[in-house]
């Protein structure tokens, strides 16, 4: 068996911070008395028990690599190995929590194929020994799949070069001129006023956990996207953000599958917009309940985010697509949303935007296509119209050709065959 290797000693403190600082902060008064009583004496029992559970299971967690996998065995009463295949690992990340930000620590998050997410984590290491253990496996995934040497040594991560800062003040103006801010404005004005005119504000404390559940959600929102950041490097692109926790997230462009420019109303006005992503194989939620992993900009300007998005699609501009919306007939089966859908498709990609108060732009190159749909519900076969989904792994990406005649779907799909056939074995992929 090759050297192992431990997490850092000091996982067992941050892992318990919360339980012991909840239980000094109940017992601190009986401390100074120096009369903890039962309860006191019942949770330094639970806190000893918790400190001798914790360093065993600190001894009995190893991790080393070996040829092509890595190995990680825990466990201090039922003994588990996990055996993690090199090249099946899509992307990895550093996530430093709050705790463990304080104690210099970092956990080590690595969505592997068909995997979850509990399955690909080292929590916690020294930050040092985190970025080191990714340039390690990095390197060993790419060395294992060009069918080099699976021992070949870690390339040194070149100069990073940053490409999209989000400042503050835009951050904030953004959270506040979003559609959940709006409608918590005015929903908190409508029952206002309700409660006013009938005289009846006992029923407003009814809506004060509604209310402070949503600001909780937009200041996390608010809090996971600070000082968000966006680089390059020679491992691809770099995602920073986060002001308690703070995460460092590589997106490889190979694995892209396709990207969304998001515009809400207010945002338009300003000229600002959102930048996300669908990669193969990368969990779009970590279950944290905070920014999506999908998110490339929060928010921007909308020149910066296409420019990032011809940056991510090669060079191929989404803006120079053609669109084109559905015939005048669709004004019945979407009243309201028919004159703001569009589709085309152009050499490399196809795009299709739809949408009035938030605006989305999906943007699918032609080689990720997964499959192709048809869809038609009743008042659509009465009107003679359909719908093309065009199939991407899960994700914020979601293109839509609607409400088109029958026919135009059908040649839309036919000529979409053949053109994705083209992009993927890498022959020409214009559309006559």
């Amino acid at each position: 068996m090759k050297p192992y290797r431990r997490l850092s000693p000091l996982t067992p403190v941050v892992r318990s911070f919360i339980f012991v600082a909840a239980a000094v902060t109940a017992t601190w008064r009986d401390m100074i008395r120096g009369d903890l009583g039962p309860f006191g004496w019942v949770l330094l029992v639970l806190l000893v028990l918790g400190a001798i559970y914790g360093a065993a299971s600190w001894l009995r967690t190893k991790y080393w690599i070996e040829s092509d996998e890595l190995r990680v065995d825990t466990g201090v009463i039922s003994r588990q190995s996990r055996r993690i295949r090199i090249d099946r690992l899509q992307g990895i990340d550093i996530v430093q929590p709050f705790v463990a930000r304080l104690f210099g620590l970092a956990e080590l998050r690595m969505d592997v194929a068909g995997g979850s997410a509990r399955e690909g984590s080292l929590a916690f290491l020294t930050l040092s020994d985190a970025r080191e253990l990714k340039d390690v496996l990095l390197a060993r995934r790419d060395a294992v799949r060009t069918d080099d040497s699976p021992s070949a040594p870690a390339v040194a991560p070149g100069s990073r070069r940053i490409l999209a800062r989000v400042d503050l003040g835009r951050l904030i103006a953004s959270v506040l001129l979003s559609p959940e801010s709006v409608a918590l404005v005015l929903t908190a004005l409508a029952f206002s006023s309700l409660f006013a005119f009938t005289g009846e504000w006992l029923g407003f404390s009814a809506l004060l956990p509604v209310i402070g559940g949503i600001l909780l959600v937009q200041f996390r929102k608010l809090a996971g996207n600070y000082g968000f950041t966006v680089s390059e490097s020679d491992a691809g692109m770099q995602v920073r953000r986060g002001l308690f926790d703070l995460s460092s997230q590589t997106i490889a462009l190979a694995r892209m599958q396709g990207l969304v420019v998001t515009e809400p109303l207010l945002w338009r006005s300003l000229g600002w917009a959102r930048l996300d992503v669908s990669i193969a194989g990368y969990s779009t939620d970590d279950g944290s309940g905070g920014p999506a992993a999908s998110t490339v900009l929060p928010v921007g300007d909308r020149r910066t985010v296409l420019w990032l998005a011809r940056h991510m699609l090669d060079g191929v501009d989404p803006d120079q697509v053609a669109l084109t919306g559905p015939p005048r007939q669709a004004r019945f089966a979407a009243p309201i949303g028919w004159r703001f859908m569009a589709a085309g498709a152009g050499p490399q990609i196809i795009v299709s935007r739809e949408g009035w108060f938030t605006r989305r732009t999906h943007v699918v190159p032609h080689a990720r296509v997964q499959s192709l749909r048809i869809t038609q519900g009743p008042w659509q076969r009465r009107l003679g119209l359909a719908d093309l989904h065009v199939d991407s792994p899960p994700g914020p990406v979601n293109a839509v050709v609607r409400n088109r005649s029958t026919d135009d779907v059908r040649r839309i799909l036919e000529r979409e065959v053949v053109v994705g056939r083209a992009a993927r074995s890498g022959g020409p992929s214009g559309i006559g």
